[in-house]
């Protein structure tokens, strides 16, 4: 009997066999990433795209470009309401023509502010101005403040203007032992500065 004999491959025929199946192997691994991040990729770019306009248009609001336009419109809104307000006067020649409520204020125990009060009250300039003496300071056109000097037996009052605490005019008295009381004297210079300005009405 004759001897069968196996068919051998020869090893550069191995050897090339597996290297095609490993080249297979790696284009199948590198293939499979690439196509999950195309996957994972698109319905971002979906979602972008297919955004509702609702949406974009809440972002364009939000942007720092509105409040700016809202804030100048309030500002345009509210400064025709400043132009309406009129400015009060405050010099001293109006505020003695048109005071009508007069505070009297004594800061020494000399000088008692009821004495004073009567001493304005007896006074003709002062009925017919129409001057009215009040204790309210939140009603007050014009303040008289009487203090006096330490150790003296010199008096001043200034007159002031309650809003604004500026000093309209001012005097000085001294008290003697025979002569007019304190409260007369201030009540006859007050009315005397406001002559200046506001001339005694010719009596009929």
């Amino acid at each position: 009997m004759k001897n069968q004999r196996t068919p051998r491959t020869s090893p550069g025929a191995s050897g090339t066999v597996f290297r095609l199946g490993a080249l297979l192997l790696a284009l199948l691994f590198a293939a499979t990433p690439a196509s999950r991040a195309v996957t994972q990729v698109r319905p971002a770019d979906m979602q972008d795209r297919h955004q509702p306009p609702q949406q974009q248009s809440g972002k364009q609001k939000d942007s720092p470009f509105e409040e700016d336009k809202d804030e100048s419109e309030s500002e345009s809104e509210s400064k025709p309401r400043e132009e309406v307000v009129r400015p009060r006067a405050t010099d001293p020649a109006t505020l003695m023509r048109t005071a009508h409520f007069i505070r009297v204020h004594s800061d020494s125990i000399f000088v008692n502010e009821r004495e004073v009060e009567d001493s304005l009250r007896k006074r003709k300039e002062f009925q017919a101005w129409g001057m009215v003496l009040t204790r309210n300071d939140a009603d007050a056109d014009l303040v008289i403040e009487i203090t006096r000097k330490a150790f003296t037996r010199r008096f001043t009052f200034t007159v002031l203007d309650p809003r604004t605490m500026e000093v309209v005019t001012s005097g000085k008295t001294r008290s003697v032992l025979f002569g007019k009381h304190i409260p007369t004297k201030i009540a006859e210079k007050f009315a005397n500065r406001v002559k200046v300005y506001r001339p005694y009405p010719p009596v009929q």
